[in-house]
């Protein structure tokens, strides 16, 4: 049987072509300009629909007399091209909004060969209703999955459609239904509506998002749902949510929860320079920048665990921080967690140049006598630099020095090692 032409192309095979694309695709050969590939994406583009794309290969049948039905099909005329050309260079129109005509087109697509009936399934986006009436326990299935939709006027089973007989759906009112959802999930979501026609018939489309903070969770019991239960929605139906999903939901919470401080963290990193800010640890006190380490006295602590007590009032619509315990800062004990600084002001590096610079010894041999000598636990000569409290009640408890645990120096150390090395120490 041939195929329909041009005037009947929305009722052809997708990927079949008309008399007049052919018409054209010969025109384009003769003319010897493009090449199959480049024809077909032509052709493609006039259409704007990837789903009916056609392949460079049909471009060589063409070419190759391959098709018999075609034999027949005139090239078309230098204004076919033209006009195919300029629809082909157009800018595709893009509307991606989750109820725009192209979309809605894409998720409700008439069933071929049984008109007023839809080829679609309840999936985990689509529930179906032959009326319009919103259930809780789906808009919160929806909400704490990828969002979905509410089709009224298609019968739930069937997918038969109905239509709406009247304007009730039109004049809905949105308000209450997010005040029923803040009142019964204690969360605000987005919901957006519109009417769509199918084979003439009008239906409404309501479309609910995800929730921005996952699970949604029932604070009532309400609408056939337990306070504190959690709805998923799943293919077809919506049911409490399985242990696996709710993991998935939580750790996904966390690490939404870890970028949003992290990212609050570094724009005051930004804001006040990496040379002025530092990282504090509230457990031990210790307090790690670019200009230096330091600790907090341990009694000061307490009274500064403001990110734990603090709250936030607001006035005048502007945040601000309420600080919790006293902290009077001439009453403050600051002590360098590199403590040894008082009394032995050198590291290890500064240590090493004044030995080498009198010596011309190498980092070994000055490794081998500071081993031998045991000049890291004589405080004759030096004091271990720990890096946090915990190491240094380790320590002072145990004895015991956290492998890889830095040393500072004195001018007895210095002395001690250029003495050994042969050196003349220079008062």
């Amino acid at each position: 049987m041939e195929e329909p032409g041009e005037s009947n192309v929305s009722n052809r095979r997708k990927n079949s072509l008309s008399d007049v694309e052919v018409a054209i695709i010969k025109a384009l050969i003769a003319a010897r300009k493009h090449s199959n590939q480049e024809i077909a994406g032509l052709i493609n583009r006039a259409r704007g629909d990837a789903a009916s794309d056609i392949s460079s290969g049909r471009i060589s049948n063409i070419k190759n007399g391959q098709i018999k039905k075609y034999a027949d099909i005139a090239a078309a005329s230098p204004a076919e091209i033209e006009a195919l050309m300029a629809k082909a260079a157009a800018p595709i129109a893009v509307d991606d909004g989750p109820l725009s005509p192209a979309r809605l087109a894409q998720l409700l697509p008439a069933k071929p060969g049984a008109p007023g009936s839809l080829a679609i399934t309840e999936t985990d986006r689509v529930e179906c209703k032959k009326s319009v009436s919103f259930v809780m326990k789906t808009i919160a299935a929806f909400a704490n999955n990828k969002g979905g939709y509410f089709v009224f006027g298609v019968e739930n089973a069937t997918f038969n459609v109905v239509g709406l007989p009247d304007d009730r759906f039109e004049k809905f009112d949105l308000n209450k239904l997010n005040q029923n959802i803040r009142d019964q999930l204690g969360i605000g979501l987005e919901i957006l509506l519109a009417t769509h026609r199918i084979d003439g018939k009008k239906v409404g489309v309501a479309y609910i998002g995800q929730a921005h903070t996952k699970p949604v969770i029932f604070i009532h019991n309400a609408d056939g749902a337990t306070q504190g239960h959690i709805y998923y929605r799943y293919p077809g139906e919506d049911r409490l949510i399985s242990s696996a999903d709710l993991q998935r939901l939580i750790e996904q919470r966390l690490q939404q929860l870890s970028q949003t401080i992290l990212s609050k963290h570094l724009a005051n990193i930004m804001r006040f320079g990496i040379e002025n800010a530092a990282v504090m640890n509230l457990a031990t006190g210790e307090i790690d920048g670019k200009a230096g380490s330091f600790l907090i006295d341990e009694a000061l602590l307490p009274q500064i665990s403001f990110v734990k007590d603090g709250e936030f009032v607001e006035r005048s619509g502007a945040p601000t921080l309420k600080l919790i315990g006293e902290v009077a800062p001439t009453k403050a004990t600051v002590v360098a967690i590199r403590e040894a600084l008082e009394g032995y002001p050198l590291s290890y590096i500064e240590l090493f140049r004044r030995v080498k610079k009198a010596t011309g010894a190498k980092q070994g041999a000055i490794d081998a006598i500071i081993k031998s000598k045991k000049m890291k636990a004589n405080k004759a000569f030096s004091h271990y630099a720990f890096r946090n409290n915990a190491d240094r009640v380790r320590y002072e408890e145990t004895g015991v020095v956290k492998r890889g645990a830095a040393s500072n120096y004195n001018e007895a150390a210095v002395r001690l090692l250029i003495k050994e090395l042969g050196g003349s120490v220079v008062l």
